[in-house]
């Protein structure tokens, strides 16, 4: 089995690399193939020789390469896994900073923010998705690059690569949390899950076929390294009777979001900022010869069980287990008052040759109008990105609501085109 990781050189690596250590015992792992740009060229060698060290000291039989060469890394690949960043890390800096000059949400995956982030993307996902019908062994693409959701849903309802996932450690968080607040195995959780990437919610709570649902309220407390810490007033999740994912903080409380975010920009720094420091740490640590296994430190990184999201998705579809996985994939009947077609972040049983949505009944009112309107966000950007059409682009952004009012509109779109002018296509 040949694996091809797009993005070798990000400093996440190390934990696919582990979990792929982890998986070989139970499968066979016989190629991976790291796969970077020349831009990236000296964090990649970096990164490369260091998970060269671990697969070494695993013993495993595994071939590890590190190229630039697309057509090479994709050719015959079983599974293609894309955690590129769009733009490289200034890319993700523009997105937090240009949003806050107009006074809105400033981040890499939702909102303006994440909108141009996903118009950088587009252009290189065409042809990757391209490259891997021509020379992959129809490998299924799993994807991390953000954002994972728009990702998803470019690709399997616009370029129609049906061989795609997209995927999401928030949902592994929650399934983790209700294991260990009832004191089960993971395998003994269910999750009542919908929603989109980083806008999902928790609606029951199922262990070992029975609803717990009424008892995670007081014991569910969730905060993920990339937002900021502002929680709910006490009593918020017992109106909402709904569990949602940390991201929904920059909807529900934008106003202290965006305060926060402000504060941060004006003091340590942008998320981004901060991570950029973090990363140079790290590529310090992984230079030293003597270091053959992921350090610590890269918990501070964000991403929490990465590795283990995919790993262990590859893992279940190659031995074709029947195990449920949160993944990003179309509806098909999951939530029955959402399109079949719908991408969208819900449970799924998993075998080789299947993702099979789980019925799951309707969604909750409280939250369905905003789950259309930010799909049909994603459309219009979409297809305004497909068609060149910069106007279907300014109505997606006058929809959402973390968008710019009608006098920010024009503005922002022009700042947002001259950050982003060495990715953006020409409208």
């Amino acid at each position: 089995m040949k694996i091809c990781i797009v993005g070798g050189g990000s400093t996440y690596t190390p934990e696919l690399i582990e979990g792929f250590i982890n998986i070989s015992k139970a499968m066979p792992v016989d190629e991976i193939y790291m796969l970077d740009i020349p831009e990236s060229e000296e964090k990649f060698r970096i990164v490369s020789e260091f998970a060269g060290r671990m697969v070494a000291k695993s013993g495993l039989n595994i071939k590890l390469k590190a190229s630039m060469d697309a057509e090479a890394a994709f050719d015959g690949a079983d599974y293609i896994i894309f955690q590129f960043r769009a733009g490289l890390m200034q890319g993700r800096i523009n997105d937090e900073l240009t949003p806050l000059e107009f006074g809105l949400i400033g981040q890499e995956t939702t909102g303006m923010g994440g909108m141009a982030c996903a118009l950088r993307a587009f252009p290189i996902v065409e042809q990757y998705v391209d490259l891997a019908r021509k020379r992959s062994n129809n490998a299924r693409i799993i994807s991390f690059s953000n954002p994972s959701g728009m990702l998803t849903e470019f690709m399997l309802n616009y370029l129609n690569y049906d061989n795609c996932i997209g995927l999401c450690n928030v949902p592994i968080e929650f399934v983790l949390e209700a294991s260990k607040s009832f004191g089960v195995r993971r395998d003994q959780v269910f999750l009542k899950y919908y929603g989109l990437n980083h806008l999902s919610w928790v609606e029951n709570v199922i262990i070992d076929g029975r609803d717990r649902t009424e008892e995670m309220w007081d014991r569910f407390k969730l905060n993920m390294k990339n937002i900021p810490e502002t929680d709910y007033e006490a009593d918020f999740l017992q109106k909402l009777k709904l569990l949602p994912n940390p991201y929904l903080r920059y909807y529900y409380m934008t106003d202290k979001m965006l305060e926060s975010e402000v504060e941060d920009r004006d003091s340590k720094g942008t998320r981004g900022q901060v991570i950029l420091k973090i990363e140079e740490e790290l590529l310090e640590l992984y230079k030293q010869k003597e270091l053959t296994e992921k350090p610590e430190q890269l918990s501070q990184r964000g991403g929490f069980m990465y590795s283990t999201v995919a790993t262990e998705l590859i893992r279940d579809m190659e031995l074709d287990a029947g195990t449920m996985h949160i993944i990003n994939k179309r509806n098909e009947g999951a939530i029955e008052d959402f399109p079949d077609d719908y991408v969208l972040e819900i449970p799924a049983e998993i075998k080789k040759a299947t993702q099979g949505s789980m019925a799951m009944g309707r969604a909750s009112k409280v939250v369905s109008g905003l789950i259309h309107t930010i799909k049909n966000f994603e459309r219009l950007t979409i297809e305004g990105y497909l068609n060149r059409d910069e106007n279907l682009i300014k109505m997606a952004m006058l929809i959402h609501p973390l968008g710019p009012t009608e006098s920010k509109l024009e503005p922002l779109w022009k700042k947002l085109k001259e950050v982003n002018r060495d990715y953006f296509p020409e409208f």
